[in-house]
């Protein structure tokens, strides 16, 4: 009787994996997660491992926590499109985005990313720059460079709550039975 137990944990358990691995994840975006980006952004994309709903939605907010106006969503098949209105000023940039996976289960997410303007694209800063005679400065050696934040997913919070209740409802019906067990000896 406890080989059959100890036998339905193990294969609970190894269902339960597998049902765990099968949700929607990001995968890829660009901008990606920490990216610093240099010129003009017009659009983003997110490209996850498997299909999503035409329903999901992307907001995105700046580093005063003012969301972005987005012009159009498009979903094809697991990548979503969204454009915006005009490029995005410099800032960091959160993006909040909800899909429906090929699962059914709802997931979310956020990540951000910096846009920095190219000093060197400018037409204004190069002409001055033209005009005035480079000279050396120390001040342009101190300058600190801005290291992009690492912003962790939401996703990896909730699929490790996810295993949690996995490992959790494995050890409880491992002991029900265990229970049943006992009592039909």
């Amino acid at each position: 009787m406890r080989k059959n137990i100890v036998m339905m944990t193990i294969l609970l358990f190894i269902i339960s994996a597998n049902t765990v691995s099968a949700h929607t994840g990001l995968t890829s975006a660009t901008p990606a997660d920490g990216e610093v980006v240099f010129g003009e952004i017009h659009e983003m994309t997110l490209d996850f491992n498997t299909k999503i709903e035409a329903t999901s939605t992307v907001k995105v907010f700046n580093e005063a926590n003012e969301e972005v106006t987005v012009s159009h969503t498009s979903v094809n098949d697991h990548i979503m499109t969204a454009g915006f209105l005009s490029p995005l000023d410099p800032s960091t940039y959160t993006v909040d985005w909800k899909i429906i996976g090929a699962d059914g289960h709802p997931i979310q997410g956020t990540y951000s990313f910096v846009v920095n303007q190219d000093e060197s694209k400018d037409p204004i800063a190069s002409e001055e720059a033209q005009k005035t005679p480079v000279q050396p400065s120390e001040k342009q050696v101190e300058e600190k460079v801005e290291q992009p934040v690492e912003v962790q997913s939401k996703i990896a919070s909730n699929d490790v709550l996810v295993i949690i209740l996995v490992v959790l409802f494995t050890i409880a019906g491992g002991f029900f039975g265990w229970i049943i067990g006992r009592r039909q000896t």
